[in-house]
This record gives structure tokens, C-alpha cells and sequence, in this order.
């Protein structure tokens, strides 16, 4: 996932992958889920691994509180 992650082209949308473990591989992607449905369907994905990239990361170090 780091690499997808990582991918700039990604930020701020909606990809697909043809399956999640330590090299997914993408098959579609885009700036709604029907959008990215639509397209990994097309591709012959009709149930795809499916999430939602953050434009930008952010990391959090320590405990929550309540």
C-alpha cells in the first residue's frame, strides 16, 4: 500500500485494486467511487478491493485521551 500511498496521482481519490496483500495491484481510479467502479468493471473487476486515498498524509505519535 505504500507505494499507492506514495503515488501522487492517486491523492485525493478513489482506487481500485485486483486484490489487498503486500503488493496490490491497482486496476482503476478516480475522483468518485461510481467513477472508479465504473472503470474497474469495464476492466473486468466486478468486486474489487476498494479505498478512498487522503490528499495528503498525516502522522500521529502518541497517546489519545478521552
Amino acid at each position: 500500500m505504500t507505494r499507492i500511498y506514495g503515488n501522487k496521482s492517486y491523492q485525493g481519490k478513489w482506487v481500485a485494486m485486483k486484490n489487498y496483500n503486500s503488493k496490490p495491484e491497482v486496476v482503476a481510479f478516480g475522483k468518485t467511487l461510481k467513477e472508479t467502479l465504473r472503470k474497474a468493471e469495464k476492466r473486468g473487476y466486478k468486486d474489487p478491493v476498494v479505498s478512498q486515498i487522503p490528499k495528503e498524509l498525516t502522522y500521529f505519535v502518541g497517546p489519545t485521551t478521552y
